[in-house]
């Protein structure tokens, strides 16, 4: 992969700032809280251009099938936005790394599935890398020349993992590890500074989440075991810094964030602190960092805000809808809703 010249993103930049219109962002985000249901949420969703794919016979889907209806088209979303930044970026294979999740995914799918003897169909996303109805044949045949390397490598080792613990939480543990050492391989790769950064932010904030949910588990040495195993390398904050914090417990890993750039983290309110909103204080304060990163005339960051942006507009509409389904008050929409990107 050939490093690029932030002029080499000319046009690159132009299609994706114009790209950025359909975006479901703040203003948009703000009309859909205020829908009365999830229907009215859906007619003005399709105001916007996303609408329900049709069934085989026409009709809009109905019953349980809309449920299913509203994901796929979140998805084809997705697909699209992936689809239209590669082909107008010079090399395609600039931003594939930000896909390496939805592999991931899909490889956990395929390994449990497997062990179990069912079929991950309807578990899988259609825009990874590997095309999704490839997925299971590739882990059943043991043939991963078209994985990234590091989570081709993981696959035996996370079978193998399971085999010896039981666990199936050690699939995912063996899997993340690698998707983010390739994702962070990748993103070197590409010579940028703002791409790398970003990525160092999101390991450190998917470590300082791990690091949490395991004190709450109270699982003592078995615990800080299972944290330095599933801690992700690469971030700014290493596994020293984890294990130091982590032997005061939660209180002493939110007064060692205080002098970092996660600082904002220690002043989520509540005793303990809802996870659900260190979870969303992670999410905005990342977002942030990216809107900041991409304002830019033209360069790499413009594309890759740009698809983070839109996996947090459909996160965003997902929590809307889930809300209304569960007649929810819109202020406590509001409180879950992530900062978007435009």
């Amino acid at each position: 992969m050939k490093k690029l010249q932030p002029t080499e993103y000319m046009y690159a930049s132009a299609r994706i700032r114009s790209l950025e219109n359909r975006i479901v962002g703040r203003e948009r985000m703000e009309l859909l809280i205020e829908a009365r249901t999830s229907a009215e949420v859906m007619d003005r969703l399709a105001e916007y251009g996303l609408k329900l794919p049709e069934t085989a016979d026409g009709a809009p889907p109905a019953g349980e099938a809309v449920s299913a209806a509203r994901e796929a088209m979140l998805l084809s979303v997705l697909k699209e936005a992936f689809d239209e930044a590669e082909r107008a970026v010079p090399d395609p294979a600039l931003f594939r790394y930000l896909r390496y999740p939805y592999d991931c995914n899909n490889l956990k799918a395929a390994i449990k599935c497997g062990i179990r003897g069912i079929s991950a169909e309807g578990m899988l996303f259609d825009f990874g890398t590997v095309p999704a109805d490839r997925v299971e044949a590739l882990v059943r045949e043991g043939n991963f020349e078209t994985l990234p390397p590091a989570m081709a490598a993981a696959i035996p080792a996370a079978r193998d993992a399971y085999d010896r613990t039981g666990d199936p939480r050690r699939i995912d543990t063996v899997l993340d590890n690698a998707c983010y050492a390739d994702m962070l391989a990748a993103a070197r790769a590409t010579g940028d500074e703002t791409l790398m950064g970003w990525m160092k932010a999101k390991i450190d904030l998917t470590n300082i989440l791990t690091a949490i949910r395991i004190l709450r588990m109270n699982m003592g040495s078995v615990g800080e075991d299972f944290l330095r195993e599933a801690l992700l390398e690469g971030g700014t904050l290493d596994a020293k810094f984890f294990s130091d914090a982590c032997e005061k417990g939660e209180t002493g890993l939110f007064e060692a964030l205080s002098p970092t750039a996660y600082y904002r983290l220690a002043r989520v309110e509540g005793d303990p602190r809802p996870l659900s909103a260190v979870e969303k204080a992670c999410d905005d304060l990342y977002m942030e960092l990216v809107r900041e990163g991409a304002r830019v005339p033209f360069g790499a960051p413009v594309v890759g805000g740009y698809l983070i942006g839109c996996e947090v507009s459909v996160k965003n509409i997902r929590i809307v809808l889930a809300a209304k389904d569960a007649e929810l008050d819109s202020a406590v929409i509001r409180e879950r809703i992530r900062v978007s990107y435009v």
